[in-house]
């Protein structure tokens, strides 16, 4: 295999292997690669089926619900490329080190700094599904100004419309897989919290973003929450991989060649990804602002 096969190669595993890790706004979605994606197809995304309960009183038991999956269809409608240069002593220092491990090591830098500038990407695109939420905290069109009370009664309020669901009696909440992604600024006002509840080092795998526990949520701090205005912030609420789609195109489209006037070797290559908000009942949101200020001291 040529150095440039084996450098595209790695691109290629390191992206599948570490794309979904470096998602957190995408926990709250089922994200599937899919191949052979064109801009502007439509695809259909999988979502995780559910089952609806009856009340048991003895007796027979009705016909067997069929336990079925949902599918929505997402446009790919977006795309990041990338086109950067290996010089050629570092060409050299990759194909001189026998041992794969090294050799993956040395290109390793490259595709994680380029798979977490694509998650970004993706995670950015579903802050900005905000807009669908079917839960939102109404402040007469204003952002809520954040302090430590109102950050704890946001979490609050927020439990409380996905516990009580829609008019049919269906809640939108499910014990365990309920999540709250917040922009840092929030963090800074949870601290202040005697009842927020810090993840422990080693007692649960640490993923990226999660902080924490309050009020039944998951807490995940997030840059990519949408500001679309300085200084204002909508967090997202909901369910754990089945409130938002995408599709991820799972080719990154890699090719390599030689500019003529020296002896590097280039890389360029794209891909693409598409996101929508299938399921507007499990997604919330709510308008803040949030103003980082220090505690007033004589």
């Amino acid at each position: 295999m040529s150095i440039e096969q084996f450098i595209k190669g790695t691109f290629e595993q390191c992206f599948k292997k570490y794309f979904y890790n470096e998602l957190v706004m995408g926990k709250l979605a089922h994200t599937e690669f899919k191949t052979g994606v064109n801009k502007g197809d439509e695809v259909d995304v999988i979502m995780p089926g559910t089952i609806d309960l009856f009340n048991y009183t003895g007796g027979d038991l009705p016909d067997a619900e069929e336990a079925t999956t949902s599918t929505t269809k997402v446009r790919i409608d977006k795309g990041k490329g990338f086109h950067f240069e290996i010089d050629e002593l570092k060409k050299k220092e990759i194909e001189s080190a026998k041992e794969p491990d090294k050799q993956v090591n040395l290109v390793k830098d490259y595709s994680l700094d380029a798979t977490k500038q694509f998650a970004a990407a993706v995670d950015a695109a579903y802050a900005n599904l905000y807009t669908r939420a079917g839960h939102y905290l109404d402040n007469s069109g204003s952002a809520i100004q954040l302090d430590a009370d109102y950050a704890k009664e946001i979490l609050a309020y927020m439990q409380a419309k996905f516990q009580r669901g829609d008019r049919k009696g269906h809640t939108n909440w499910i014990d365990g897989q309920m999540i709250a992604i917040l922009p840092p600024e929030y963090e800074f006002y949870l601290q202040k919290l005697k009842d927020f509840t810090y993840v422990e080092s080693g007692h649960r795998k640490l993923e990226k973003g999660f902080i924490g526990h309050l009020s039944g949520w998951d807490i995940y701090i997030s840059n990519n929450v949408a500001s679309p205005e300085t200084n204002v912030y909508y967090p997202l609420f909901g369910i754990k991989g089945k409130t938002l789609a995408g599709g991820v195109s799972s080719n990154l489209n890699m090719k390599s060649y030689m500019p003529e006037k020296n002896f590097n070797t280039r890389y360029k290559g794209y891909g693409l990804f598409g996101v929508g908000a299938p399921r507007v009942d499990w997604l919330g949101t709510v308008k803040i602002s949030a103003p980082l200020a220090l505690s007033t001291r004589n």
